[in-house]
């Protein structure tokens, strides 16, 4: 693949939360990928994965971060928990994400957003509400103040359209 055709972080989410949810991923692997801390060493596990499964363009330790992220808000899914029709702002309401949470989560950035959103991974897991994870990525990746506030105001859209007043 050349730089020019590589995949987007979201573009990569389908194909990862496929592949943790598949029979015969191993058992330990997914549960390191589950248990993993966002701070700290990452697991064999996690290295694996990423060399695996994530382009090249995107293994750089600058990004390490957002991956240990995303990869466990993914991990800790049942069945990976990945449904494309499913905004991740409907499914955050479905779940009883409260608003307070929801402004925390789109106001956030760096240490304090990687760690509300996996608390709001949590909660869907919990749950059973599978959604679509590539907002997600979009919000950890997104470097672009506009891009950004897109992402912010469709999840605020989409929670708001399914809390019942």
């Amino acid at each position: 693949m050349t730089d020019k055709e590589t995949r987007t972080p979201a573009a990569h989410v389908p194909a990862l939360a496929a592949v943790i949810k598949a029979e015969h991923f191993p058992t330990g692997e997914r549960a390191a990928l589950k248990r993993m801390a966002l701070d700290g060493p990452a697991p064999l596990a996690f290295h694996r994965f990423m060399l695996r499964h994530v382009d090249s363009h995107w293994q750089s330790e600058s990004w390490t971060l957002e991956w240990r992220t995303l990869i466990c808000a993914l991990t800790i899914q049942r069945d990976g928990g990945f449904d494309p029709s499913k905004p991740l702002g409907q499914a955050l309401a479905e779940a009883g994400f409260s608003e307070h949470r929801l402004e925390r989560l789109l106001a956030a950035t760096g240490e304090t957003m990687r760690s509300l959103a996996l608390r709001a991974a949590r909660q869907l897991a919990a749950k059973g509400i599978s959604t679509d994870w590539r907002q997600l990525a979009v919000l950890l990746f997104s470097r672009n103040p506009e891009i950004r506030e897109a992402v912010n105001r469709r999840l605020a859209r989409d929670y708001y359209r399914t809390v019942k007043p």
